[in-house]
């Protein structure tokens, strides 16, 4: 039986996702995987090309679904032990005499498989490639190699995740995060590697598409897109790592979490010390682009030895980008951090 279902929420026409597409059916023909296309494109030809493609190949008309929802719709179709996402203009393919990783084998501390992940641009060609495992034992350790690794770019969120987790942080990130942005790619990876190691599978290349930002003028027109489609001001780009902060602090530490009670304390010290230092580091090296509260705060939360304390000043800082975003956050926390059946 398959241990691995690609989900692939696909907008583009036929023209502009058939590679993709066909080159996932050609990896789960040769690794025996499945693949699930959530198609909201509104392309009839698209629908036609692909039907009865692949016995290998699930097709899902997701009517006009937001992109996150989309995403939602192929993991609710998935049934194996684990999910792979991707997106409509990369590439999977499978390195000629590599065998099949053991997904089956993966040991229980393991949340993941990460690929072979080559990032390229029309423009450009190949721009560079990633191949890396993260077991280290401390989660803080994972984030610091991950982050050092992405070389600016999260194209290692496209990797093979546990279903159960995967799908279930999705969902609470659809239907509770105060802004649902793109962004937050980013603090949902984190949050996993926080969750458990991640192996290597170097038979599994995954092309990612960075044609979107393949230049330092499209790098900052996509971030400020990213935060402007998600409700915020262009500003949000100087909080980035605020942001990334209190939504990896929560997706960390959230009821539906597999890190043990015992250690969740600890976790939220390592999130905190890795993620809100770097801001209140952007803070000190820029004081002038922050008004006179942020830096109050910035300056309360290094003074304070309390890493939940300090999630509570960090929600304080982020009203300061938009006003009642802090009350959002509050209701986020409540509802995801709730023990269940209490409520919010």
């Amino acid at each position: 039986m398959p241990e691995l279902s690609i989900c692939m929420p696909s907008n583009r026409n036929l023209a502009q996702s058939r590679a993709a597409i066909d080159s996932a059916i050609a990896y789960c023909e040769a690794r025996d995987a499945v693949l699930i296309v959530s198609d909201n494109s509104g392309d009839p030809e698209k629908r036609a090309h692909f039907h009865n493609r692949s016995p290998r190949l699930t097709w899902i008309d997701a009517g006009n679904a937001s992109p996150f929802a989309n995403m939602r719709l192929a993991l609710d179709a998935a049934t194996t032990p684990f999910v792979m996402p991707m997106g409509d203009d990369d590439e999977i393919h499978a390195v000629e005499g590599q065998p099949t990783f053991d997904l089956a084998g993966l040991p229980y501390d393991y949340m993941g498989v990460l690929p072979v992940s080559v990032v390229f641009a029309e423009k450009h060609g190949t721009m560079h490639s990633k191949a890396f495992a993260l077991t280290d034992e401390d989660p803080g350790e994972r984030m610091g190699q991950y982050i050092g690794g992405a070389k600016g770019n999260n194209s290692l969120y496209y990797s093979m995740f546990r279903r159960d987790v995967f799908s279930a942080l999705l969902h609470d990130f659809v239907e509770h995060h105060p802004t649902k942005g793109m962004y937050c790619d980013w603090a949902l990876l984190l949050a996993l590697i926080c969750y458990g190691k991640m192996a290597h599978d170097p038979g599994t290349v995954f092309r990612y598409n960075m044609g979107n930002w393949d230049s330092a003028e499209k790098i900052g027109d996509m971030y400020v897109d990213l935060y402007r489609n998600a409700g915020l001001p262009a500003e949000a780009i100087k909080f980035d790592s605020l942001l990334m902060y209190l939504d990896t602090f929560v997706f960390a530490m959230r009821q539906g979490s597999p890190v043990p009670p015992d250690q969740r304390q600890r976790l939220g010290r390592i999130v905190t010390n890795r993620l809100l230092g770097s801001f209140i580091q952007k803070v000190a090296n820029a004081p002038e682009a922050y008004d006179g509260t942020v830096r109050h705060l910035a300056t309360m939360a290094l003074e304070e030895p309390d890493s939940f304390v300090e999630f509570q000043i960090a929600m304080m800082m982020v009203d300061r980008l938009q006003p009642g975003l802090k009350d959002r956050y509050v209701t986020f926390v409540r509802t995801l951090m709730a023990p269940a059946g209490t409520g919010a």
